[in-house]
């Protein structure tokens, strides 16, 4: 009798410890789902977070055009020289071509660290050019590579010789398109914009300055019919070369072209200042020019 008694606690046993096995084994097989749906779910919305919720890096870039030789070394002596910059987060950062000779192939080297709010970017055209539209075209894919990659509010622009044509043309292209951030301010370093064109007879500087040039090439004549479009908030600063007093020129330029723009700009109600500084630096030599490189830093990054 006692030996049934013990058989059967030890069955009841044996189908409760088996009971339990089962039990434990379903909890296990429903937590171990449970957990692939958790997981699964945590990397949903750590993916949403990443494309809505987490911000790009925002940057206040500078964007220094180069002149008609394509390439960005004009420029990037100018940064150079322009670094480093007192008491604001800028530095060197991506250079960046538009092929415009290979359907604006886009080619950026460098980077733009977490630090560096406010990067120097260079751009050129690869093969050289003085055409307006070619540069703004170039531009406006190094920008919408920038705005893809990161949080843009506005720009600032460095336009040298024929890269102020195209940072014109590029402001005057863009105005109306909201996908691109708007202009904060303007330099032209020795820009070009009338197609080198110099004074014609009877003809003064004060002249172009109040009514613009008498010989109107289509370089100008774009600007003319569309720099109403650029707003007035843009602040601009035009930089012209005293290389030769007598013949007003910064020896590639004539003032009568670097200037030429001046009138449009007063009348459109930008906040337009025209500065002739004293060189002996010819114009291709105008990035490396101390004095350049002061009213540069000045005006973009309000430090000495």
């Amino acid at each position: 009798m006692k030996k049934r008694q013990v058989r059967k606690k030890l069955k009841a046993k044996f189908y409760v410890l088996v009971s339990l096995a089962i039990l434990i084994s379903i909890g296990l097989i429903l937590n171990g789902f449970k957990g692939v749906d958790s997981r699964v779910k945590n990397d949903t919305i750590e993916g949403d977070k990443k494309n809505t919720t987490l911000t790009k890096q925002i940057i206040y870039p500078t964007i220094y055009i180069t002149g008609s030789g394509g390439d960005v070394s004009s420029v990037d002596r100018l940064v150079s020289h322009i670094l480093p910059v007192q008491n604001v987060a800028a530095k060197k950062s991506l250079a960046i071509t538009a092929n415009i000779s290979r359907n604006y192939e886009l080619k950026v080297e460098g980077e733009i660290s977490k630090d560096n709010r406010y990067p120097l970017i260079e751009f050129g055209t690869v093969k050289g050019t003085d055409s307006g539209e070619l540069y703004s075209k170039g531009m406006q894919k190094a920008v919408d590579y920038l705005i893809g990659h990161y949080k843009v509010p506005w720009i600032n622009i460095v336009g040298f010789s024929s890269g102020a044509t195209g940072a014109v043309y590029y402001m005057i292209d863009t105005a109306t398109n909201e996908k691109f951030p708007p202009i904060n301010k303007y330099v032209s370093l020795e820009g070009e914009y009338n197609k080198a064109t110099g004074l014609q007879v009877g003809e003064t500087l004060a002249d172009v300055l109040v009514n613009g040039p008498l010989l109107k090439t289509s370089m100008y004549q774009y600007i003319a019919d569309g720099y109403r479009k650029i707003s007035p908030k843009v602040q601009m600063m035009l930089l012209e070369g005293d290389f030769n007093t007598v013949k007003q020129t910064d020896s590639a330029m004539p003032w009568a072209d670097g200037f030429s723009i001046y009138h449009l700009f007063k009348e459109n109600g930008n906040e337009v200042t025209m500065t002739l500084y004293p060189t002996k630096t010819s114009h291709s030599k105008a990035p490396t020019n101390p004095i350049v490189v002061q009213y540069v830093k000045n005006f973009i990054y309000e430090t000495p």
